[in-house]
């Protein structure tokens, strides 16, 4: 089940990729590489009914088109000085890690928590 559930997830992600990639080709060539994947997400999330409901094979495409330009639009402004380091936040969760089974543990080990 899980691997279906993430076949599924890789197979979704690479359709939102293949529509920013469809899109890109719509725009400069110097503005190319900073479209959102949110805003796509987002877009498409107000297209879909839209170009699933069209009467005919040619007002889908013309919704399709619509759809496209209207991802090539939405671009990601320039934040100059942001840093996206690659880390993990802080541990919110006051419990230890497991770091043996859980039948190997007794009552004498500290599993509440670390101050």
């Amino acid at each position: 089940m899980v691997v279906r559930e993430l076949l599924m997830h890789m197979i979704a992600h690479n359709l939102v990729r293949h529509l920013m990639m469809s899109a890109e080709t719509m725009r400069d060539l110097h503005a190319r590489g900073t479209l959102s994947f949110k805003g796509t997400m987002d877009r498409l999330d107000q297209w879909q009914w839209a170009i699933w409901s069209a009467p005919n094979s040619k007002q889908a495409r013309q919704r399709r088109e619509a759809l496209l330009q209207t991802i090539a639009d939405d671009e990601v402004p320039p934040r100059p000085g942001r840093s996206e380091p690659r880390v993990c936040k802080d541990r919110q969760n006051k419990y230890t890690f497991m770091t043996k089974p859980r039948y190997l543990y007794n009552l004498e080990d500290n599993l509440a928590h670390v101050s």
